[in-house]
């Protein structure tokens, strides 16, 4: 499922009363998410799991190709935790 598909799934089920009004909504949850993440917040969905992030400290990693030791410097990445309701689903 990609994003259009979430648009019109999300437009069927709330009787949006057209698909662009679907996928603003679609759009601002994600910009929700993604902006509280980014601040260096966590966001809470009830029901569906936590979205926040970690930080990956530098290290030096060696290519296998040439054995050349690579500097990879440290970056922010989201996580996601599910919540239990959604583990269950999966596991079903």
């Amino acid at each position: 499922m990609n994003k259009a598909d979430i648009i019109e799934e999300f437009r069927q089920r709330t009787n949006a009363p057209s698909r662009a009004a679907a996928a603003r909504g679609v759009q601002a949850f994600i910009d929700i998410i993604v902006g509280t993440v980014a601040a260096g917040g966590e966001a809470r969905v009830g029901g569906l799991g936590v979205f926040d992030r970690s930080y990956h400290k530098a290290t030096a990693r060696r290519n296998p190709n040439t054995n050349e030791v690579v500097e990879v410097p440290g970056k922010w990445v989201m996580r996601f935790k599910a919540a239990t309701k959604v583990k269950a689903a999966v596991n079903k």
